[in-house]
């Protein structure tokens, strides 16, 4: 299954888990069986295919799109559901 990889559209780091305050633009895609292995597979440490993307690690802050079209805030612990109206937007593409 398609996990979209989301980070903040002006670069900055959204570590406060801030809602509502940041665009976001897709920068990547995984297919993984879960939302945990698609965060796995999203870090340049573990991934040699997503590391020559030549973007950073997904951190705490930035979204993952599963594949149902729900939004999953990485936490410093897990992910939170970020329901579409808190989103100012997602820009889809690189």
């Amino acid at each position: 299954m398609q996990y979209k990889i989301h980070h903040p559209f002006n670069g900055v780091l959204n570590t406060e888990c801030v809602r509502g305050q940041h665009e976001y633009q897709e920068v990547a895609f995984v297919n993984a069986t879960s939302l945990h292995q698609a965060y796995f597979l999203s870090q340049n440490d573990f991934n040699e295919q997503y590391a020559s993307l030549n973007i950073r690690s997904t951190s705490v802050g930035d979204i993952i799109t599963d594949p149902e079209g729900k939004h999953h805030m990485v936490k410093p612990m897990g992910f939170t559901e970020v329901p579409h109206t808190v989103l100012p937007s997602i820009v889809t593409g690189k």
